[in-house]
């Protein structure tokens, strides 16, 4: 009968449940909705903690959520945990995507906004992997969390191909005496210890006795040993910073980026050429140019003359940002300029960006740069060589390059008589709007200063340049969306770090240690453990 018709004894109405299929697509959703919950909790935990939003005590406690959620999950389950978690980190950190894909590829916003999806589920991707690894060597073992998580998340942040380079780690830069083991194993160890102190709060959430006590002991030694370390690091690169000689050296932020480069291209020179001479007469030896600040026209390396242009007359040398043609083929490039105008050495970007300075199947289908106009069609560089002006060696990278250690650790290595004296970065932010992307990439790039105590001299077209100390301060900075001039006095500095010696040995490791327990958890006889049912 119908749910509204009384019974035929005459007692009260009965309501009788929906449908079989539809009852269940109910329990379903709420099920789904109960499961997604600890994952997506864990992914704003992350992206509130990490640059931008910087409320980085969160970041201790961030993969908290995640790892109880993987309690008595197939690694299917953990998969797509893992990866719910990465979807929603990325798209908290990473809003300024849609920005982007509308301006340089004329995006429509829904277009965009699919752009921006699809990139950060690639990006996110990263901890369904690092999910995975947990729940199936955990399930095999048995081990502690305390060592299994930061052991996972090592060695996923070590080999995941992301198409934006981030580390858990950056999470604890306002926190500097923590983060100065980066020079010893680079960045993946400051994300080692978020890892071990995530790792540490589950087990003594859910562990026996024993078990809590040695995840407080190992999280108390770590970060005891660490901050230790970091102190007394700082105060050794100081006293080097001090004795160290100084060169004068300024960066020149003309504000004129986007669409502004294109539309009006002598915006930037001029304003450049302005803002040198006022540097010239600070008493600046070196002027840093942000990249592509010289936009006017292609140059010819082998034009002595264009060097003259270039400087505009101001008897200063210059590292400018330029775009420079050889035959065919054109680089995104960063030329010294000496003080008498002579064209010195040339760095060419290495790693194009995608969809900006290059468009993937582009040679194989021309056409496609018809359909994005804004994209250009560059070669990429070959040679990691300094930059040479006098006595002074320059490690240099252009754009986003200074948040790639690895290859900053190539540009580091010594040529023409030792390891260079400092760090260069020109870049254009421009094209990210005015999100937290200027903030992030600045952030990132201070951990280069910090594996290699080095100063990083960064020039941007509209911001945020910046002079960072090679502890990883940043000492100065040029406010993004404004004009400027910066000038300091910058310690030329010399020796090398473990990391330049060794670079990311703690991925290595990590990867290492876990292929070992996964073998020996496959021994003949030998049963996976219950401690992750």
């Amino acid at each position: 009968m119908h749910s509204g018709e009384a019974n035929k004894s005459g007692g009260a109405a009965t309501v009788q449940p929906g449908p079989p299929d539809a009852r269940k697509r109910r329990l379903d959703l709420r099920a789904l909705a109960r499961e997604a919950a600890l994952p997506v909790l864990s992914g704003v935990l992350y992206f509130v903690s990490w640059i931008g939003f910087g409320v980085w005590p969160l970041s201790f406690i961030c993969l908290v959520p995640l790892l109880l959620s993987l309690r008595g999950t197939s690694w299917k389950g953990a998969l797509w945990r893992g990866a719910l978690m990465g979807l929603v980190t990325h798209m908290g950190g990473y809003p300024w995507l849609i920005h982007m894909l509308r301006v340089f590829a004329f995006l429509p916003v829904p277009v965009a906004f699919l752009g921006y999806v699809l990139v950060c589920a690639y990006q996110g991707f990263l901890f369904g992997v690092f999910a995975l690894v947990v729940r199936v060597v955990w399930r095999r073992t048995g081990w502690p969390l305390t060592l299994l998580v930061p052991l996972a998340l090592l060695a996923t942040e070590f080999v995941y191909p992301l198409l934006f380079q981030s580390y858990t780690g950056a999470a604890l830069l306002p926190l500097l005496p923590l983060v100065q083991i980066a020079d010893l194993g680079g960045t993946l160890l400051t994300s080692a210890l978020i890892g071990l102190s995530c790792g540490a709060a589950f087990d003594v959430l859910t562990g026996s006795s024993g078990r809590r006590l040695v995840a407080v002991a190992l999280v108390g030694v770590a970060f005891g040993a660490s901050s230790a370390y970091g102190n007394r690091r700082l105060a050794d690169t100081a006293k080097r910073e001090q004795a160290a000689p100084k060169r004068r050296s300024a960066l020149a932020q003309p504000n004129v980026g986007e669409i502004a480069l294109h539309t009006n291209p002598q915006a930037s020179v001029r304003a450049l050429w302005a803002q040198t001479a006022e540097a010239h007469v600070r008493g600046a030896e070196l002027v840093v140019w942000p990249e592509v600040g010289f936009n006017t026209a292609l140059v010819d390396l082998r034009n002595q003359r264009a060097g003259t242009y270039i400087q505009h007359g101001i008897p200063t040398s210059l590292i400018a940002g330029l775009e420079r043609a050889d035959g065919e083929q054109r680089f995104n490039s960063a030329v010294l300029i000496d003080k008498a105008g002579k064209l010195g050495d040339h760095f060419d970007k290495i790693q194009l960006l995608a969809f900006g300075e290059y468009i993937p199947f582009g040679d194989v289908f021309p056409i496609v740069y018809q359909w994005s106009p804004m994209s250009s069609h560059l070669t990429r560089g070959t040679t990691t060589a300094p930059l040479r002006d006098g006595p002074w060696r320059y490690a240099t990278f252009i754009c986003y390059e200074d948040i790639l250690p690895r290859l900053v650790q190539k540009t580091m290595e010594p040529a023409g008589g030792g390891r260079p004296h400092a760090l260069v970065n020109l870049t254009n932010d421009s094209w990210y709007g005015t999100g937290a992307e200027q903030e992030e990439h600045l952030m990132l790039a201070a951990m280069r200063s910090i594996e290699h105590h080095r100063w990083m001299l960064r020039a941007t077209s509209t911001g945020i340049s910046a002079f960072i100390d090679a502890s990883g301060r940043v000492v100065q900075r040029i406010p993004r969306d404004s004009a400027g001039v910066a000038v300091r006095d910058v310690p030329m500095l010399e020796g090398e770090t473990a990391y330049e010696r060794y670079g990311d040995w703690p991925g290595w490791l990590s990867l290492g240690v876990l292929a070992l327990a996964l073998a020996a958890s496959l021994r003949p006889g030998r049963r996976p453990s219950d401690a992750a049912a």
